[in-house]
């Protein structure tokens, strides 16, 4: 009981909270029993303090003597809350990609001396064998997996990365694993059970999604006009700050400059904005009593201000998650707070453009299959491959190709993720007198690094696989050395060039038939994924015009059925009238042929149909972005046309030209080094010139 009686000292005494809630609690109990733990918790519900206040207590046994390892899928996320830490006196840190060498060095020595409590990383840390050297010599007595729903297929935010989280916990012999999530539906929460090896019934603790000052409103709106109609009285009724939710980048430019013209103090806020500009507007609305941003899903992610009064989604959310996580966002102090939702038929044919943008042609899967299945293995046997290029080369968005190769090892077993590596290092002396050190190491390692290193003005330049490969000394060898010298303070060091690693695991397909075959297979998941995200965004239309009260349908949803008192919250828009929402989704715009002439006028490739839809909608890919067509005024000049129309008009342009492809960016030169590799397997080893109707 002491460490329960020291974990509630440091919950009054640092963080200022007079007791645990419900949930908090009761994982805490399971903690300190050593067993794993899923909590859910709403947005804005306390899930860090479920593994913030272990970090900082033990007990007698010194239950939680070590490091606590948080896993957070956002670096501005882990900063904020390293911020908060830290001016509580808390010693936390993260190791990210934007520390400079001096930083991250300092956040090291700091878990290696066990002076650091709480590290924050990124689950994409979890592949760096410097940072997997460094874990090897610590004891993780806690690890946190935030947005834990991520591992889950059966989740709106699904991340490939996450799946490698288990095998990292049970190989690094971490002593206690904490999952926490807002947004879980039965599915998801049977994915991460079995993951980490939660008891279902015992290790479950959970705070029904529920909040009865959340008031959720549905309006419907035939266009801008009639959104503008009942929006501007239902802002000026606030009594706190507003969010307004867009789709778009643009919309969120043009909606807040028609606001600022109405006299609303409004900013807008999106990815595309400079750092210090998103910062800025970020900050005023913290201290701000009666702000409204306007703004894509980019803003929101660890915003915990408690007087939010309003949360608009001018144009329908794409989940049911992200519905729940942004109104979660509102009235967290427990007043009467307002959540109003848009139905327009015209909004729809964009989202669905968007559910469907990630699906890449079946030609660039088979091009890329081809060179995953032909390349020639590494001297310890693994195969490496930058997903950087691989994702211009083919065409296929990086989040995409991140679930093609999980995909390759999960569900067909032909080869599992090792740890990456970094191709390029370039090294120098920390300390005057370190290097004496480096240059007298006399291992075999150290005398190839010195032998092939590249001297330039102030650094030592070392490619790691040049030097393997011409000393015979396996690669994985060379990285290790040069991350001890790191570790002993002996060097600076900067890594570059990442290289995803693989060990190949069964009979990868080698023909023609094969690759095809396989390919196909991908290619109809991936559509069946499409399908799954569109048929999200019906999920949320069935909420908003079902015959049930909205927040019981919401809770519902990810499996509170008794969450809502006799399943009527009393101030919803269907429980305020009783009578379901008439809307017709309906809506069909054929592409304009002028528009199709001027998209096909600036773009001259004929091989991929979905390319060109791609451009005409408005969705950025990697090709478009290496012709920088993302920035020409034609981009997303057909965004309001159904996605799949405008695949058909591009595809019959495809037809007609043959297939053809003017500028392939590197993919024949590609397909023509297979041809010489491979002359007589049958592969597809052609020029992409000339391409398949695919």
């Amino acid at each position: 009981m002491a460490t329960i009686e020291r974990a509630r000292e440091i919950l009054q005494d640092v963080f200022q909270f007079p007791d645990f809630r419900a949930a908090q609690r009761e994982a805490r109990f399971n903690l300190i029993a050593d067993k794993n733990t899923l909590v859910l918790l709403p947005t804005g519900g306390g899930k860090s303090l479920c593994f913030q206040i272990p970090a900082l207590c033990y007990d007698v046994r010194r239950v939680f003597q070590g490091l606590t390892l948080v896993i957070s899928p956002l670096i501005s996320l882990m900063k904020d809350q390293v911020e908060a830490l830290t001016r509580r006196g808390v010693k936390a840190a993260s190791l990210d990609s934007t520390l400079n060498a001096m930083d991250a060095y300092a956040v090291k020595a700091g878990v290696l001396s066990g002076d650091l409590k709480i590290l924050y990383v990124a689950p994409e840390r979890l592949n760096n064998e410097s940072f997997l050297h460094m874990m090897r010599r610590v004891q993780i007595s806690l690890l946190a997996v935030d947005e834990s729903h991520c591992i889950s297929q059966w989740g709106a935010s699904f991340r490939p990365e996450y799946l490698k989280i288990a095998r990292f916990a049970q190989e690094m012999s971490v002593e206690r694993v904490l999952c926490l999530t807002a947004t879980a539906t039965p599915e998801v929460v049977k994915d991460i059970c079995e993951s980490f090896n939660i008891d279902p019934k015992e290790g479950v603790f959970r705070t029904p999604i529920y909040r009865s000052n959340l008031s959720f409103q549905v309006a419907t709106a035939n266009d801008y006009d009639e959104k503008m109609a009942i929006l501007v009285p239902f802002l000026e009724k606030r009594a706190g700050p507003a969010i307004v939710y867009v789709t778009l980048q643009k919309q969120a430019e043009s909606f807040s400059q028609d606001l600022k013209k109405l006299g609303f103090p409004a900013e807008m806020y999106h990815a595309g904005m400079p750092a210090e500009a998103r910062m800025r507007v970020q900050n005023e609305f913290m201290a701000s009593d009666d702000k409204i941003v306007v703004a894509t899903i980019a803003f929101g992610m660890g915003i915990d201000k408690a007087n939010i009064r309003q949360v608009i989604h001018l144009f329908l959310p794409k989940t049911l998650e992200n519905f729940s996580q942004e109104v979660g966002r509102a009235g967290r102090d427990g007043l009467p707070s307002d959540c109003l939702m848009f139905l327009t038929a015209e909004d729809i044919p964009i989202l669905e453009g968007f559910a469907r943008g990630d699906t890449c042609s079946l030609t660039s899967l088979e091009l890329w299959l081809e060179e995953v299945a032909t390349k020639k293995p590494a001297m310890d046997g693994s195969l490496s491959f930058n997903h950087y290029e691989q994702s211009k080369l083919y065409d296929i968005r990086g989040n995409m190709l991140g679930l093609l190769y999980a995909q390759l090892e999960l569900d067909f077993n032909y080869i599992r993720a090792v740890t990456p590596f970094y191709a390029n290092y370039e090294i120098k002396e920390k300390h005057v007198g370190n290097w004496d050190h480096v240059l007298a190491d006399s291992s075999d390692e150290a005398s190839a690094i010195r032998r092939y290193w590249k001297k330039g003005i102030m650094w030592f330049k070392i490619d790691a696989e040049d030097t393997s490969m011409a000393s015979g000394i396996e690669r994985e060898l060379i990285a290790k050395k040069i991350s001890q010298w790191e570790l002993e303070d002996l060097i600076v060091t900067k890594a570059t060039q990442v290289r995803h690693r693989y060990i190949v695991t069964g009979k990868l397909p080698q023909t023609h038939e094969e690759i095809g075959k396989v390919a196909k297979q991908l290619h109809e998941r991936m559509v069946k994924k499409e399908e799954e995200a569109v048929g999200k965004i019906q999920q949320v239309i069935t909420l908003a015009t079902g015959e049930k009260c909205f927040a019981h349908a919401l809770a519902e949803y990810f499996g509170d059925m008794d969450a809502v008192p006799d399943g009527v919250c009393k101030i919803c828009t269907y429980c305020k009238t009783g009578v379901a929402i008439a809307f017709d989704p309906a809506f069909q715009t054929e592409p304009d042929p002028a528009l199709l002439k001027s998209v096909l006028g600036i773009c001259g490739e004929r091989d991929d149909a979905r390319l060109l839809a791609r451009l005409a909608f408005g969705i950025a890919s990697p090709r478009l972005t290496e012709m920088k067509l993302t920035k020409h005024n034609l981009f997303g000049c057909m965004v309001n046309v159904d996605f799949n129309v405008l695949v058909e008009a591009f595809q019959k342009e495809c037809e007609a030209a043959g297939f053809t492809a003017v500028n392939p960016i590197g993919r024949n030169k590609i397909a023509s080094s297979q041809t010489k590799k491979r002359p007589s397997t049958g592969s597809y080893g052609r020029s992409t010139s000339k391409r398949s109707k695919y």
